[in-house]
């Protein structure tokens, strides 16, 4: 069956334990989504986060716009996070990835770009939150497989057997997840990881938000 591209929908290549939140965020037109994503974000996933204090919790950002828009709300909002981007020294690249791992740095925000010249392995991410899908479809899976590298537990899922309790307890206790925000907009992108059924039903359903787990 190649309805799904040559290699299936990427969703299929993720090896561990993780669930897998797709939250589609209204907005009015193509050229209004970036603002309507980061109003999302700012009003319903960054207090959450805060709140919650959840550490090793990675933002991918596909768009260096984008990046620059919420690094600007996180400096506002007084969160304690690192970024990494393709413009970044090496050495400013290495304080910050060990600082994200060894938990000084609650948030990491790392840009598309960043990843696609340098595929830097950032060790210590036990959340993922794509702020927006990747262009490049096999980012997905490839970053959820990184889960957990360098925390005590080794691979996501490997120590997890309370699937109810993510959103309580410390953060060393809660299990691996991650957050999609897409909008209707990005169709072509949600195909080529969730697949065409998945992704036609995604879009057309009243609800907006849409849970996988592998």
């Amino acid at each position: 069956d190649d309805e799904e591209g040559n290699n299936g929908p990427t969703i299929t290549n993720v090896l561990c334990k993780v669930k897998q939140v797709f939250q589609r965020v209204p907005c009015k037109s193509f050229a209004q989504q970036g603002h309507d994503r980061l109003q999302y974000f700012a009003d319903t996933v960054l207090p959450q986060l805060m709140r919650l204090k959840k550490k090793h919790t990675l933002i991918y950002i596909p768009s260096y716009f984008d990046f620059v828009s919420l690094r600007n709300l996180l400096l506002k909002r007084e969160a304690n996070f690192v970024s990494v981007t393709e413009y970044a020294r090496v050495s400013e690249v290495s304080r910050g990835r060990a600082r994200f791992l060894q938990g000084k740095k609650q948030i990491m925000l790392y840009t598309g770009r960043a990843h696609f010249f340098q595929r830097h392995l950032i060790k210590g991410i036990r959340h993922i939150i794509f702020f927006g899908l990747p262009e490049h479809h096999e980012f997905y899976s490839g970053m959820l497989n990184t889960l957990n590298q360098g925390l005590d537990g080794g691979r996501a899922g490997a120590n997890n057997n309370d699937d109810d309790s993510d959103d309580v307890g410390m953060d060393l206790e809660s299990p691996s997840s991650c957050l999609s925000l897409f909008t209707k907009y990005e169709a072509h992108a949600l195909e080529r990881i969730v697949g065409r059924k998945n992704c036609e039903r995604m879009l057309k359903r009243e609800k907006n938000a849409f849970i996988f787990c592998s």
